[in-house]
């Protein structure tokens, strides 16, 4: 996919201990969308584009959060409507109106409330997509095939229902892809799966770009950039293959 995919997750300062990764300010997400609209971007969305044939991808850039904090609606929700923008937006369903227990029984990270039910329902009025992010937010290496296949079609059924909408996208906990991921996928229903880092891209198994704190105007500038998507091409089997040894 030639459409630059954007892997966002909080919005503004402070979040809280561990988050700091995963975090950027309102001032730098403001700079982002405002390098997306000089640059002419247009924000698109998977549900759109499984629906449209979109005829020039090259102008079409795609924002993605995951975990859904109830965060977002403070400042970067109102932002994107303010622009007129869209977004996709990821939970795991198991904690839809609770907390981001994965971070804080895994990791100590600091307790994050997450959107409820009506929350997800006003944004899917709003235009925006919702996807699944498994049901419980576990690592695809850490439970069986089966397991895994009952995490996301279980989440997909019950945002189906409570959206009395299609789910067409997963994202994957930690970006942790399993094998025969495009089958499972293709099994249980979705379009798209997005990840992070990938050797080879499909639509099962599409890269996301992170920003970032340290993120410059340049910076940025040059991840919204084709030649960007090029070097990610070659240097993610690279980064793959390294991990893969060190593991």
């Amino acid at each position: 996919m030639r459409v630059p995919i954007i892997m966002l997750h909080h919005i503004g300062n402070p979040v809280g201990t561990g988050l700091g990764s995963w975090s950027i300010s309102t001032q730098k997400f403001s700079l982002l969308l405002d390098l997306i609209e000089q640059k002419g971007f247009k924000t698109t969305t998977f549900e759109e584009i499984s629906k449209v044939e979109l005829e020039n991808q090259e102008k079409k850039v795609i924002l993605t959060f995951d975990d859904c904090p109830n965060s977002l609606f403070e400042f970067a929700i109102p932002e994107l409507l303010k622009r007129k923008m869209k977004a996709v937006f990821s939970i795991p369903t198991a904690q839809i109106g609770g907390f981001n227990q994965w971070d804080v029984t895994e990791q100590g990270f600091a307790s994050v409330t997450l959107m409820s039910p009506e929350q997800l329902q006003h944004l899917s009025d709003l235009g925006m997509e919702i996807a699944s992010h498994g049901k419980n937010h576990l690592r695809a290496s850490k439970i069986t095939e089966q397991e895994f296949v009952e995490e996301i079609t279980a989440s997909k059924q019950l945002l189906e229902k409570l959206l009395n909408k299609k789910i067409y996208t997963l994202a994957y906990p930690y970006g942790e892809v399993p094998k025969n991921h495009e089958q499972l996928l293709k099994d249980a229903g979705y379009a798209y799966g997005i990840s992070i880092y990938q050797p080879k891209e499909r639509k099962f198994a599409l890269r996301r770009i992170g920003i970032h704190q340290s993120d410059t105007s340049k910076s940025i500038s040059f991840k919204l950039s084709q030649g960007y998507q090029l070097m990610r091409a070659f240097l993610d089997p690279l980064l793959m293959l390294r991990r893969l040894f060190k593991a």
